[in-house]
């Protein structure tokens, strides 16, 4: 198994969580229509790109961390939700510690 850094580590959490929220969003918006669709495959979009950016962090650390704190600060801006920001707050900091 390969060794990961705390960065990608991080990056992964926020990535994972943030399909795994997009997912559960567009369920319920199949089921009670009250959850924007919008919303939740913009947020599995975002999400998808971060984790691009964790996978990145052991090849092009830098370029890795760039794209994780774009995504997340796009993630905060787009999705204002108390709930949907919490995937790209973990991101933004695994982009800040990758960037350090």
């Amino acid at each position: 198994m390969a060794k990961r850094s705390l960065d990608q580590l991080i990056g992964l959490v926020g990535s994972l969580l943030g399909i795994i929220m997009g997912a559960i969003g567009l369920l319920i918006h199949k089921l009670i229509s009250s959850f924007p669709q919008g919303d939740a495959i913009t947020m599995i979009l975002f999400s998808v790109i971060g984790l691009v950016g964790a996978f990145l962090v052991t090849s092009r650390k830098k370029d890795a961390g760039m794209i994780m704190l774009v995504i997340g600060l796009a993630g905060i801006i787009a999705l204002p939700d108390y709930v949907t920001v919490i995937p790209f707050l973990i991101l933004l900091v695994a982009g800040i510690v990758s960037r350090l």
